[in-house]
């Protein structure tokens, strides 16, 4: 006699017998509206050492997820993996739990002459060259901010102070990719993007397709064009500034967006 498997195959989330799910761990009330996404968990730990009252709400496959507030506004901090296929199933179960908003705080390889080791970007869209996305949306689907996000972490550093490059990164599926030569780097340097990451282009279209809003921001870890990166000593200070810069408007930018 086989199994009756009919309710796996139609409901879209699978849940465990006390109804968290599967990845995060998270059950329904657990999470905020306004969630902000690091692959890095030492990350995500920063972030929720500076909300009040943060409780651990999830923590399965690696997944690690805090609640709390900044402010008087709700926010969820959550790792989301490295790589899109993570960060798809950290939007998904969050998004079921309730979130609405999502904002990856990342890292990134930095392209332009502009961005230094500790520098920061606001994408406002990225070039899908990841796989994920293409179960979400055709290929040539344009991954791009929520504008309201956008709006969000440009005032959000503005009020501090703090610069930031605005534009376009891409996504990729390989960390260590074989392609990355000086002409490949210097080709979509010319075609204006500003670094490349692994989970942006990811993050925009699983939003979109799920009808919630997403922005992304990050700080430069390396610098392609000079070769340098933040595991080489000299670059350690200049990224811990830009990361704690990062961290600072991105919670203030969620907080506003959780008000309004």
């Amino acid at each position: 006699m086989t199994e009756d498997t009919s309710g796996w195959l139609t409901e879209r989330y699978l849940r465990l017998p006390d109804g968290s799910f599967p990845h995060l761990g998270v059950r329904d009330g657990d999470v905020a509206a306004v969630a902000l996404l690091s692959g890095s968990p030492e990350r995500v730990e920063l972030m929720a050492g500076m909300l009040d009252g943060a409780e651990q709400v999830g923590d399965r496959r690696g997944y690690a997820v805090f609640t709390g507030s900044l402010e008087g506004a709700g926010l969820t901090v959550a790792t989301s993996g490295v790589g899109s296929p993570s960060m798809a199933i950290a939007v998904e179960e969050l998004a079921a739990c309730g979130a609405s908003c999502f904002i990856r705080v990342g890292s990134c390889a930095a392209l332009s002459s502009r961005m230094p080791v500790g520098a920061i970007a606001v994408a406002t869209g990225a070039v899908s060259d990841e796989g994920t996305s293409r179960y979400y949306a055709p290929e040539n689907f344009p991954p791009v901010a929520s504008q309201r996000v956008t709006t969000a972490l440009l005032a959000a550093a503005a009020r501090r102070g703090t610069p930031v490059e605005v534009g376009v990164t891409r996504s990729t599926d390989s960390f260590y990719e074989g392609e990355r030569t000086t002409e490949v780097i210097r080709r979509w340097k010319d075609l204006g993007v500003l670094a490349f990451e692994m989970e942006t282009s990811c993050l925009f279209t699983v939003a979109a397709a799920l009808g919630c809003e997403a922005g992304s921001v990050l700080c430069a870890g390396s610098d392609l064009l000079a070769g340098e990166a933040t595991y080489q000593g000299e670059r350690l200070e200049e990224y811990a500034a830009g990361q704690q810069a990062m961290l600072e408007f991105a919670l203030a930018a969620a907080a506003d967006l959780a008000r309004s």
